[in-house]
């Protein structure tokens, strides 16, 4: 017997068949029956190709070394900077200070802090750098906080930032930009009434408001100015000062300069002792600094 032969099966073979009652009615019955649309499958590769381009996205933002399973990480890196807690601090490297401050926001929280994030503007000494800490409601927890820049540093800014990791309040950073012509620069916390200096070569402290703001014409520098008021806290028995800002005409020549600090591009701000004639000092108020103001 030849098994090909018992294999082929040829059209006339079935002629006959199909013309038999019982397979018109088959035949019948198959070709009114009602047709549910197909379903067609996307191809495992096709998948795969959908979760890769997930991996490529999430690789914008590098985190390695989770401490605890859906914890913080230990460090966190994207395109703007890099946070790594070693243990006693977080070792920071600003790569961009020109990127978008939620940038720095999100590796701050991903290592574990609540950290708000200003880019603000600086004198450009201070371009690009952290500035900060500060704890806006006061620091009342274990251990301290600080920063220190890092030199060399091959990035833009390298710093050491020391502060607690289970710290659980605010913290603002500030990152420095260029300012505009004219511009403020943003005030980085209080002068030393002791002798801030704004001129290089040039010492202000101990003397009269004339004799500043003539080296500030000399060197093409507009005055500004402050009145240093001196006060006591009542809770903790010593002496403070606090400045107020006033208007040019609130202000004697013979009155002496405690410190001058730099306002702007073209301003020196001149803290003034008041003189027996300035009148009563006001109540201390709080100023609004730089990390109190809205963004």
């Amino acid at each position: 017997m030849n098994l090909a032969d018992l294999a082929r099966v040829d059209d006339q073979d079935l002629r006959g068949e199909a013309s038999a009652p019982e397979a018109q009615e088959l035949m019948h019955a198959i070709m009114s029956e009602k047709r549910e649309p197909a379903v067609v499958t996307t191809p495992r590769r096709g998948r795969r190709l959908v979760l890769g381009l997930a991996t490529v996205a999430a690789a914008t933002a590098v985190a390695v070394g989770t401490s605890v399973v859906g914890g913080p990480v230990t460090s966190y890196a994207n395109a703007a900077v890099s946070i790594e807690n070693t243990g006693p601090y977080f070792s920071v490297t600003i790569t961009d200070p020109t990127a978008d401050r939620h940038r720095f926001e999100e590796a701050f929280r991903a290592v574990g802090l609540n950290v708000t994030v200003k880019v603000i503007p600086v004198a450009p000494s201070e371009v690009g750098k952290l500035i900060g800490p500060v704890v806006p409601d006061g620091f009342k927890w274990h251990g301290s906080i600080g920063a220190q820049g890092i030199t060399p540093c091959s990035s833009a800014f390298c710093a050491k930032v020391w502060m607690p990791a289970d710290f659980p309040g605010r913290v603002v950073f500030g990152i420095g930009r260029p300012a505009r012509p004219g511009e403020p620069y943003a005030d980085d916390g209080p002068v030393d009434p002791e002798g801030d200096e704004a001129l290089p070569g040039y010492t202000s402290h101990g003397r009269t408001v004339a004799d500043v703001r003539a080296e500030l014409t000399r060197s093409g520098l507009k005055a500004g100015y402050r009145l240093f008021w001196k006060y006591e806290e009542k809770d903790a028995g010593s002496m403070s000062w606090f400045d107020e800002a006033v208007p040019t005409s609130r202000i004697k020549d013979d009155w002496i300069v405690a410190s001058t600090r730099l306002h702007s591009s073209d301003t020196v701000d001149l803290y003034v002792i008041p003189g027996a004639d300035a009148g009563p000092a006001p109540s201390p108020y709080p100023q609004p600094r730089w990390y109190d103001l809205p963004d």
